[in-house]
């Protein structure tokens, strides 16, 4: 396997900040990408090599030179735009460069079932259509140099989904919740490149799904919030299979049950 040294994260965000920096301290040459100024500056200080990012004029040449590119940018920037900015971005990169795409698990339908990376039926959502089309787009420029990532709702490092639902009023007390931590999410980047696992998709979920109602409780219990009020109105839902990941690449992950999420 050619030796990686040279990465770059499109979407320097809560997540790909971090990664940034996870890189730096692993020693490789961390290119960045953000839209706003300030933030560009912060990890310039930081040791990335950054370059402000909004729109189809902005310079995108300097991904020819880089080894692993990290797509990480949220559908709700682009809009309908999404699918084909995401293509506009990978035909910047050299023919060796391998791919990793952010997804999420809104692309599956919720029917009340385990889905796993086999499942093929896709979430009514608009922000699962959309994410879906990139998916497509992406693999039909980049074939077995891409491999997608599928993330659960993402938490950690200050964030967590329960400090936007205090004191308010949801259905679905017993639905099952996905959820992955920060670390896993990194762990999980990291063991595709480690293992030069490309050409797949796979899911990064946590594997234990507490009920929504117990789960949040809980958390706002331990975060001295007013914690958000469940029914017991029925609900559609899925739970995410988190096996492939294991499987595939040997991973084990550090937090495999929400209710161990450092708050």
């Amino acid at each position: 396997m050619k030796k990686i040294e040279r990465i770059g994260i499109v979407g320097c965000g809560w997540l790909g900040a971090t990664l940034a920096e996870f890189y730096l301290e692993k020693g490789l040459v961390v290119y960045g990408t953000t839209r706003t100024p300030s933030k560009a500056e912060q990890l310039t200080q930081k040791g990335v090599h950054m370059h402000l990012l909004n729109d189809f004029t902005d310079d995108l040449t300097w991904l020819d030179s880089v080894d692993i590119l990290v797509l990480n940018i949220p559908p709700s920037s682009l809009g309908a735009e999404y699918p084909c900015f995401m293509a506009h971005i990978v035909r910047f990169i050299g023919g060796k460069t391998n791919v990793i795409f952010i997804s999420s698990t809104s692309v599956y339908d919720n029917q009340n079932r385990i889905v796993d990376e086999k499942t093929t039926e896709v979430g009514d959502s608009a922000r699962g259509k959309t994410v879906y089309a990139a998916e497509q787009e992406l693999n039909s420029l980049l074939g077995t140099r891409l491999t997608i990532l599928r993330m659960a709702g993402l938490v950690g490092n200050n964030r967590h989904p329960v400090k936007f639902m205090t004191g308010k009023n949801y259905p679905g007390k017993s639905e099952p919740i996905n959820l992955i931590h920060l670390e896993d999410c990194i762990g999980l980047i990291d063991a595709v490149i480690e293992n030069a696992c490309w050409g797949e998709t796979i899911n990064g979920c946590a594997g234990e799904h507490p009920e929504k109602g117990e789960y949040y409780r809980w958390a706002a219990e331990k975060l001295d919030l007013t914690a958000p009020i469940f029914t017991t109105e029925k609900t559609t839902f899925k739970i995410i299979s988190n096996e492939k990941s294991s499987n595939l690449l040997g991973y084990i992950y550090r937090y495999n049950n929400p209710f161990g999420f450092p708050l």
